[in-house]
C-alpha cells in the first residue's frame, strides 16, 4: 500500500469509509469505529417498509455479510433503494447476547447501533442480499422481490454528517474529535451507470450486465452486446447497482470537440 493507504485503481475508484457508532443505552457514551469498504450489501425492505433491522456482520470486502434469517415473504411486494439505505442507516437496538463494554460504565450493557457513511467514493456500489441462508432450517434460497432503483440518486440523507445532525439536531461541533465529514470534498449526487442481474435460482443462474455509455444502454449478455431501452433497466430484478459522482458521470459523457 502507498502512503495514502490506496494499494490500487480500484481502491481509489470503489473505496468509501464507513462510521459506526454504538451508544450505550444506560450513560449515552458513544463508541465510533471507522472501517473501509468497496461496497455495501443492503438487505431487502421487508413488506410495507418493516421497522426490524436484520443483524449482520462484516467482512473484509463487503460492508455486510449475509442475513441469517427466512422470510417467507420475502419475494412479495416492492421495496426501493432508498428504503434499503434507510434501513442500513436507521438506529438498531442490539440484542442482550451482544452487549457491549462501555468505558463509561465499566461493565456490558445494551447498546443502539447506527451505520452511516464518513467518506462517499467515486464509484459506489450496492450489493442487494438475493440468497438467504438459514442456519436455524438448514436451507438457502434466493429472494426474487424486485427493486426500484433511481436513475440519479442523492447519497446526502446518509452521511456522517446529516446523521449526526439529526441526532444532535443543528448543533455544529466535533465529536470525540472528529474531523468535519469528509465527504464535503465531493458531491453527493450520483448517476447511475451500471447494473448487474441474476436470473435463475440459488444453485443456478445467470448475470447480465447493464451499461450506461452517453445517455445510451446496453446490455452485455455473454459475447452479445445490444442496445436496450432504459425501461428495459427499471424492469431489471437489480442484484449489484453502480452510480458515479453526477460530475464525473457528464464529465465522462462529453463529446470531444473537434480541434
Amino acid at each position: 500500500m502507498g502512503r495514502s493507504g490506496e494499494c490500487c485503481i480500484a481502491h481509489r475508484v470503489f473505496s468509501g469509509i464507513l462510521r459506526s457508532d454504538v451508544m450505550c443505552m444506560a450513560c449515552g457514551f458513544t463508541s465510533t469505529t471507522y472501517d473501509p469498504c468497496v461496497d455495501i450489501s443492503l438487505d431487502l425492505e421487508p413488506n410495507q417498509g418493516g421497522s426490524t433491522k436484520i443483524g449482520s456482520t462484516k467482512s473484509h470486502h463487503s460492508c455486510n455479510g449475509e442475513a441469517d434469517s427466512m422470510n417467507s415473504s420475502q419475494n412479495c411486494g416492492t421495496s426501493t433503494l432508498m428504503g434499503c439505505l434507510d434501513r442500513f442507516t436507521r438506529p438498531e437496538r442490539l440484542g442482550s447476547d451482544q452487549k457491549f463494554f462501555c468505558q463509561q460504565c465499566q461493565v456490558r450493557q445494551e447498546s443502539l447501533k447506527q451505520m452511516s457513511i464518513r467518506k462517499l467514493p467515486l464509484v459506489s456500489c450496492f450489493h442487494i442480499k438475493r440468497f438467504e441462508h438459514s442456519s436455524i432450517r438448514n436451507m438457502s434460497r434466493k429472494v426474487d422481490r424486485y427493486l426500484q432503483f433511481p436513475f440519479s440518486l442523492d447519497m446526502a440523507p446518509y452521511l456522517s454528517s446529516s446523521i449526526l445532525r439529526s441526532r444532535f439536531g443543528n448543533r455544529i461541533f466535533s465529536f470525540d474529535g472528529d474531523e468535519p465529514d469528509a465527504s464535503t470534498e465531493l458531491s453527493s449526487e450520483f448517476e447511475l451507470f451500471a447494473v448487474v442481474t441474476h436470473t435463475g435460482k440459488l444453485d443456478a443462474g445467470h448475470y447480465v450486465t447493464y451499461l450506461r455509455l452517453s445517455n445510451q444502454w446496453y446490455k452485455c449478455d455473454d459475447a452479445w452486446i445490444t442496445q436496450v431501452n432504459e425501461n428495459i433497466v427499471r424492469a431489471a430484478q437489480g442484484y449489484m447497482m453502480f452510480y458515479v459522482q453526477k460530475m464525473l458521470y457528464y464529465k465522462a459523457s462529453e463529446k470531444p470537440t473537434p480541434s
